[in-house]
This record gives structure tokens, C-alpha cells and sequence, in this order.
């Protein structure tokens, strides 16, 4: 009987695990609770309303499978639920490859996971949220499969490949959480050298071949759907690993890791003072740790330590390593929570000779989580108020701009528009909140047309809030019209020249395209 069954479920769920899923649960709607019951979109959001997510010229094929089941529509509150849910399910199952036994520990875990700011991003895609909460899952859990007393390496390279079939950067957080473990044996589990390196290298082969999988089932649906990979974030020259170059990528990496949690360029913050703090807790406390528990006795211990230490900076980066140029914005870098965790650990690995200082410990640990817990989530929700105030904004030019097309002769017969330019403070992507949350804007959402991708925000809104039909002038078509001195001697939005008729074409001029490019 199915009350038997949940019964039994109920029982064999450990104590702290449900601590974590609740924890996260409820961390993750005060987080998330603004952008989930309000329609907050962004320019991808206009364009991308209902779409059935087929982006396998971006290399993520697994993603239409993930998406179908809560439709193709972009729901904020049901998405926006199961990307809270998978990601308190990926830090259940971070508690359980890591051993947790206090619920503190697993609060935390799972509070902090939620209310990290790649999740703020990834809610602002909130039509493949739900589809990245569950790219998350797979990586934690193939990380928790490699690191079982009884590995299961196979079920760990699938895990792999399909978590990158949805989305590829959330291979990092797999990568991260792996090296977190052997940091773990290393330092508090008193593992010997030879089973911890014979149990990487393995974990190192698994990980190959659920790239491996990952690529070859890319090139089959590739070639099945005749599509080409588009050059998008150097998505096609990544793919052939014809712009590798190492230095370019350690470049790459060591700014990344300052900016996601060092960035000072607009003054000293909050953000920054905590990520100090615990960098600094936690270094001291892991080199207490490895000098008590005598790990630097053994050279290759040391060796082992340190090749981790790098490769935890590289791995949380590690996809600049096959193309430098890569943008890795903040939706790339749920890897780097793992870092957060190091310092979360410290609350119950490692005893104190004496109680005070072990209550104190715990207390520091506690403390500063809590901080810093509360600081994502303010991160989060000001995030969310910048993204309702730049649709609103956008969103009034937008019904200036239909309005101005109404009152031009001409427009009426007409079935298409050439976009020409971008509306001058539309171009970033990120709004600065030390760290940048990707997907908001302090200017408009209104964005110029994306070819790489096929998409014209301005198009796709005229017709879902204006009632219009328009289809999109783009690629030679659009070139040929941009030569015209007709084109070229246009007014600028919001002059009065900006909106005309050319050729049954409504050309709708809102900045320079030079600038645009």
C-alpha cells in the first residue's frame, strides 16, 4: 500500500537530511519568493515566453526533455518552485556524500546552496529554470555516486552527460565537489595516499567519459537534425578544441575568481568582508587541521594537497580551459559555491581539545553562515527589484514605440520589421551588485536583435503585449537594408524620423547598428 511505502521512505530518510531540504525550502522562497509570484521577465523572457527549448546548436540537447514536463511556457511560480526544489534535493545529497551527522551543518548546506546568486540568475531564465535546477541535481549526484565507498563510475559518466546536455557549466560543480571530498579524506579522514590517488585517478576517468558520452551524443543530434553548433560563446570552436590556450585560460580563471568573490571595483562591500572572513577562517582552520592531524608528515600528502588547492580554482573555471574567451558570466558559476562549503564543514570536522574553543568555533561558523544567508537573499531580492523596474521602464517605451508605429503612414499593410540599433542603456546583461547577477539591467531589456540565436526582442514583444504579427528582418536581407542611404540618414529613437516605411518594411531605428556591434 502506498501509505506503507511512505512510511518506509520516511524512516530511511536520515534526521538531518530533511533539516537540509526544508532549510533550503524555506531559505530558498524568502530568496526567491519576489521573482516567483511576479512576472519579472528579461529580454531572453520576451523572446522565449513559450518555446520548446530546442537548443541543440548550443549543445544542450537534454534540455527539451527536462522542460516538457512543466511545459514550454514560462511559469514563474511552478518553474521557479522545482529550480528551488532540485537545488534543496542537490544539497540533500551533498549532506549525504560528505557524511553530515549535525543539522546545523545541514541547515546551512542547504540554506546557503539556495540563496547562492548563480540561483538569482538562473531564476531570471526562469523558462529553463526549472530545467538547471535539475542540471545541478545530476552533477551533485553524480559527484555522490563517484565518491561512494562503492563508486559507481558508470552511472556517474551518464549523470554527467546529461547534466551537460542541459546545460554545460554545471560540469564544475561535479568537478568541485569532488575535490572538496578528497580535500575531506585528505585532511579529517586520514585516507593513505595510494587508495586517495587510485580512487582519483578513477573518479578522473569517469569524468572523461561522461564528457565523452556527452560529446558524442551531441554530434549524433547534431547530425540526426542537421544543425550546426552556433558560434555562440565560442560554442563552435570549443567543440573542436581549436582555441585552447593555456595562458589565455589561467588569465581567464584567476579573474574570474576575483571578480565572483573579491570584486572591490566599486568599493569595499559587504559581500566581500564576508568572503574574506571566511576565506581566512577557513585557511587557518584546514592548516590547524593538517598540522594536528599530522598530514604534512608525508610529503606526497603535501604534494596531493596543494595539486587540489590549484585545481579547485581551476576546476570551478574549467570550462575557459577549452576556450579562454569564454564569457563566464554569473549563471557559469554554481561551482564556485563549493568553496562556501570548505568553511561550512569546519562546524564539525576537526575536535577541540578544549570545549570553549569548540563551542566558539561552531558558533563563528554559525554566525558568519548565517550572514551570509542573509545577505544572498538580500542580494536576491534587490536583484528581483531591479529586474521589475527595468520592465516597467521597458515596457512603457514599448507601448510609446507601438504607438509611433500606429501614427506612421503606411505601417498598417505592413507584416515586418528591420530593427535597426538598440536602445542607448540596453546593452549590459548584469547589474552590479558585487557579484554581478546576470539576466537583470539597470537600463532596458529591450535589447538589439540576436542573430546568433535568431531572436528579436523588440519583435517578439510588439507581438505578445501590442497585439501585432510581425515578423523580423534579419541576416542579408537586413545587411542590404542597412546599405541604404534611406536607412543610413534616419533619426534615432525617439526623434521623429525614427519610424518609416521602406519597401512594405517598417524600419524602426533606435541607435547606430555600428554601436550596436
Amino acid at each position: 500500500m502506498p501509505e506503507k511505502v511512505l512510511k518506509k521512505l520516511n524512516k530511511s530518510i536520515l534526521p538531518q537530511w530533511k533539516v537540509c531540504f526544508f532549510a533550503a525550502l524555506l531559505t530558498g522562497l524568502a530568496a526567491h519568493l519576489y521573482k516567483i509570484t511576479n512576472w519579472l521577465p528579461n529580454w531572453d523572457s520576451l523572446v522565449f515566453r513559450y518555446d520548446s527549448q530546442n537548443m541543440i546548436g548550443l549543445g544542450r540537447w537534454f534540455l527539451p526533455v527536462v522542460c516538457s514536463f512543466s511545459s514550454f511556457y514560462d511559469l514563474p511560480l511552478l518553474n521557479g518552485l522545482l529550480s528551488i526544489v532540485f537545488h534543496a534535493l542537490g544539497a540533500v545529497f551533498i549532506c549525504g556524500m560528505l557524511d553530515v551527522r549535525k543539522r546545523i551543518t545541514a541547515a546551512i548546506i542547504g540554506a546557503v546552496t539556495v540563496s547562492f546568486p548563480t540561483v538569482t540568475s538562473v531564476m531570471m531564465y526562469n523558462y529553463v529554470a526549472d530545467g538547471y535546477g535539475i542540471s545541478f541535481f545530476l552533477a551533485v549526484l553524480a559527484a555522490y555516486f563517484l565518491t561512494r565507498p562503492k563508486p559507481k563510475y558508470l552511472i556517474s559518466a551518464i549523470l554527467i552527460a546529461l547534466s551537460m546536455g542541459i546545460y554545460q557549466a554545471y560540469v564544475t560543480v561535479t568537478i568541485m565537489l569532488v575535490l572538496l571530498h578528497l580535500t575531506d579524506e585528505l585532511v579529517f579522514g586520514g585516507a593513505a595516499f595510494k587508495k586517495l590517488f587510485k580512487k582519483a585517478m578513477q573518479i578522473l576517468l569517469s569524468g572523461v567519459a561522461g564528457a565523452v558520452l556527452y560529446a558524442v551524443v551531441m554530434k549524433a543530434v547534431l547530425a540526426l537534425s542537421k544543425t550546426n553548433l552556433l558560434e555562440y560563446q565560442g560554442l563552435d570552436s570549443a567543440a573542436s578544441l581549436s582555441e585552447i590556450d593555456i595562458f589565455a585560460s589561467l588569465y581567464t580563471v584567476k579573474e574570474t575568481f576575483v571578480k565572483c568573490f573579491f570584486d572591490v571595483s566599486d568599493g569595499v562591500n559587504v559581500y566581500v568582508v564576508l568572503n574574506v572572513i571566511i576565506m581566512l577562517f577557513t585557511l587557518a582552520h584546514y592548516i590547524k587541521s593538517i598540522i594536528k592531524n599530522k598530514v604534512y608528515k608525508k610529503a606526497h600528502n603535501l604534494v596531493l594537497l596543494a595539486v587540489i588547492g590549484v585545481m579547485l580554482v581551476w576546476g570551478a573555471s574549467a570550462l575557459a580551459f577549452i576556450n579562454a574567451g569564454v564569457d563566464y558570466h554569473n549563471l557559469m558559476l554554481m561551482g564556485y559555491s563549493v568553496f562556501y562549503l570548505f568553511f561550512i564543514l569546519v562546524y564539525e570536522r576537526g575536535s577541540e581539545a578544549n570545549e570553549n574553543r569548540g563551542a566558539v568555533k561552531c558558533w563563528c561558523v554559525l554566525a558568519i553562515s548565517a550572514l551570509l544567508v542573509a545577505n544572498q537573499i538580500v542580494i536576491a531580492n534587490v536583484s528581483y527589484h531591479k529586474a521589475q523596474m527595468a520592465y516597467e521602464k521597458s515596457y512603457g517605451t514599448l507601448v510609446r514605440i507601438a504607438d509611433r508605429i500606429d501614427l506612421t503612414d503606411g505601417t498598417k499593410e505592413c507584416g515586418r520589421i528591420l530593427v535597426v540599433g538598440a536602445l542607448s542603456n540596453s546593452r549590459d546583461y548584469s547589474v552590479n551588485l558585487t557579484p554581478d547577477i546576470t539576466g537583470i539591467t539597470d537600463g532596458y531589456i529591450l535589447r538589439a536583435d540576436d542573430e546568433t540565436v535568431g531572436q528579436s526582442v523588440l519583435c517578439s514583444a510588439l507581438n505578445d503585449y501590442c497585439d501585432k504579427n510581425y515578423n523580423f528582418v534579419y541576416g542579408e536581407e537586413k545587411k542590404s537594408f542597412l546599405q541604404r542611404q534611406d536607412v543610413k540618414t534616419m533619426e534615432t529613437w525617439p526623434d521623429k524620423g525614427c519610424i518609416a516605411v521602406i519597401e512594405d518594411v517598417i524600419v524602426i531605428k533606435l541607435g547606430s547598428e555600428c554601436e550596436n556591434k
